[in-house]
């Protein structure tokens, strides 16, 4: 399984000073874009709008016919933070094979506060709130659907669609309530309850009182499942001073299941393929396998690429380069109609996927061109295949990574056995890789993963840039303590590369082994870490920002070639601690501030550091499968 991806933008404070009117001249309306900020952050903590007879809970129990012991909404808006570790299938079991008469649809308003549904505030604000955000259209959420009317329930199907609603950026949490029918007992009718997060957001980045970058999106634009996302940065050592980025994604394409994305960029700075500003075009079509039962995936992502000198560098020092990108995959899975086992389904899967790539540079920077132990500037193809033998299924539960929304732990297995060919500048070679990953959940709500990779390139005979790694991953269950909630997270890795040729060596830089640890120099062939973490979710609440308060121990071993791992002199420690926060009701990422301390360090890397990360991507990875890759994608 794939570590949880973190997309992070780290503000190291050296002597933040208040910014000079030179730097607010460049600020776009700065009294609207701050008085705007500030109210969309207070609609989400919570509110009551007037009262629409048409949505109170008496008519629909009338309208649906719902028991007195199972209130549709019961589950769904809670007056306190319970932590509940449930089966996604388990609320439909009893009604498996009943044929779907009606599927109805309620979206829930931000008078309905799922973390806290007892909170108010004025109804000015909530009147305002709706006024700005556009609800997601009937037609969004029914083409995200795919269970069908007239077919029998699939209690596993429904509970895949409940949790692929809940999974979309623009959709905060979701249910699907099943609904008997009087005087029958072979058709029920379903409602499809939603809840959409405020979809309109910003931030505000800082590198200086000349730097920084605004960021303005909409993710849900006109309710179409439409994301428009505005990037500008203002730095006074630019020419021009301003440059902009500017994304479009649309969701499920005409109910395809495919997903879109145009991005335009002047202010890249993409570290995996140059060091130089960027100016990029790109386009990407994606369709996931977003339950079990789906057949087909694939994706095509194509962009052109090319260093911008803005800086005004000179042509000695300013790394000219030009790239394109041309990445294909397809995959079908097998196995989705296979029988019962007794009075359970089948859920075991089989995928296979091709992929071709290929990273061209048609310009690379003089000192650069015959050389190949730079770790930029590459011309790479390669072809992959790639077999899965999967089965993964979910509990819903709270408090995992998320601040008391809804959260789907996968359990199950993924065996995936990878090969293929790669051409990287005028090295030829065969790959080959194995994955094996195991994630077990207790209904205590503790779980654990496992994974173990094996993968190499195989030149003249003899096996080269062969890496073989093992992670152990263990999230405590929940813990009370009064009204707050604590979760223990303990990682364990251990990785060994041999017969390093070409790819990059192994590193201890952040998630790898120390966390905002960043050397420059720091490599090896073997490698061991481990992690121990502990995160209070409190009550505490700042206009709708919960704040969870975390502290984090790590220690890594990093041995260089043909020496030995346990030494004093490969071992590096870290202690830091920091908290987070996160309005779950907001499209914004959560905010991490931290402070670390390294008892040893290297050349250039201070023993004390203290960052902020401003759009903290953190979300418990939920994919069935992936593109094919190799381990060192």
């Amino acid at each position: 399984m794939k570590k949880r991806k973190r997309s992070n933008e780290n503000i190291f404070f050296q002597g933040w000073l208040p910014f000079s009117k030179k730097v607010t001249k460049y600020f776009i309306a700065p009294k609207f874009f701050l008085s705007l900020l500030f109210l969309l952050l207070s609609i989400c903590c919570g509110y009551t709008q007037k009262k629409n007879s048409s949505d109170a809970p008496k008519t629909l129990k009338q309208r649906f016919h719902v028991s007195k012991t199972q209130n549709f909404l019961s589950g769904f808006i809670r007056k306190s933070d319970t932590v509940f570790v449930v089966k996604s299938e388990d609320p439909y079991v009893a009604y498996e094979g009943k044929i779907i008469r009606k599927i109805r649809f309620k979206h829930l308003g931000f008078e309905h506060n799922v973390i806290d549904s007892s909170r108010k505030v004025l109804s000015f604000i909530a009147e305002t709130g709706n006024r700005l955000h556009s609800n997601s259209k009937l037609s969004v959420v029914r083409d995200n659907l795919f269970i069908r009317e007239g077919q029998p329930l699939n209690s596993y199907r429904v509970a895949d669609n409940e949790r692929y609603l809940r999974n979309l950026d623009f959709i905060l949490d979701s249910r699907i309530y099943v609904n008997p029918i009087a005087n029958t007992k072979d058709s029920v009718d379903l409602l499809v309850v939603t809840r959409d997060v405020f979809s309109f957001g910003g931030s505000f980045s800082p590198d200086s009182p000349t730097k920084y970058k605004i960021q303005v999106e909409e993710l849900n634009l006109a309710g179409l499942g439409q994301r428009l996302q505005f990037t500008t940065l203002v730095d006074a050592a630019r020419n021009p001073r301003l440059g902009f980025g500017l994304l479009y994604q649309k969701t499920n394409i005409a109910g395809s299941f495919i997903n879109g994305v145009v991005d335009y960029s002047q202010i890249g700075t993409d570290r995996n393929y140059g060091t130089e500003n960027q100016r990029s075009y790109s386009v990407q079509l994606t369709r996931q396998l977003f339950m079990p039962y789906t057949r087909w995936a694939g994706g095509i992502t194509l962009s052109v690429n090319k260093s911008d000198n803005v800086y005004s560098k000179p042509d000695s020092v300013f790394e000219s380069y030009h790239y394109n990108l041309q990445d294909y995959w397809v995959g079908y899975s097998f196995g989705s109609k296979r029988k019962m086992e007794g009075k359970k389904e089948n859920r075991n899967r089989r995928f296979v996927a091709l992929r071709g790539f290929q990273q061209y540079y048609s310009q690379v920077p003089t000192r650069y061109a015959n050389r190949f132990d730079s770790l930029y500037y590459r011309n790479r193809t390669s072809v992959l295949g790639q077999i899965i033998f999967f089965r993964q299924d979910y509990y819903k539960t709270r408090y995992v990574l998320g601040f008391g929304r809804t959260e789907d732990v996968p359990y199950g297995y993924r065996i995936t056995f990878t090969g293929g060919w790669e051409q990287e500048q005028d090295l030829q070679r065969p790959y080959a890789g194995a994955e094996i990953y195991r994630n077990v959940v207790n209904k205590n709500g503790a779980f654990f993963i496992y994974t173990l990779r094996l993968a190499s390139y195989y030149s003249a005979g003899r096996s080269e840039d062969a890496l073989a790694s093992l992670n152990l991953t263990h999230y405590s269950k929940i813990y009370t303590v009064r009204k707050s909630f604590i979760r223990q997270q303990w990682d364990l890795g251990y990785a060994k590369q041999l017969n390093q040729i070409k790819k990059r060596p192994l590193n201890i830089n952040d998630i790898n082994g120390l966390t905002g640890f960043l050397p420059d120099s720091l490599f090896g062939n073997e490698r061991f870490n481990l992690r121990y973490e502990i995160t209070l979710f409190t009550r505490w609440n700042l206009i709708g920002f919960r704040i969870a308060p975390t502290a984090r121990a790590e220690v890594a071993l990093l041995s260089p070639a043909k020496t030995r791992l346990i030494l004093e002199k490969n071992i590096y420690t870290s202690i830091s601690g920091g908290f987070r926060i996160r309005n779950e009701n907001l499209i914004f990422n959560t905010i991490e501030a931290r402070i670390s301390f390294y008892p040893r360090t290297v050349e250039r890397i201070s023993q004390v550091g203290f960052s902020i990360q401003v759009n903290f991507k953190i979300k418990y990875p939920t994919t069935l499968v992936s593109e094919p890759a190799t381990v060192y994608n």
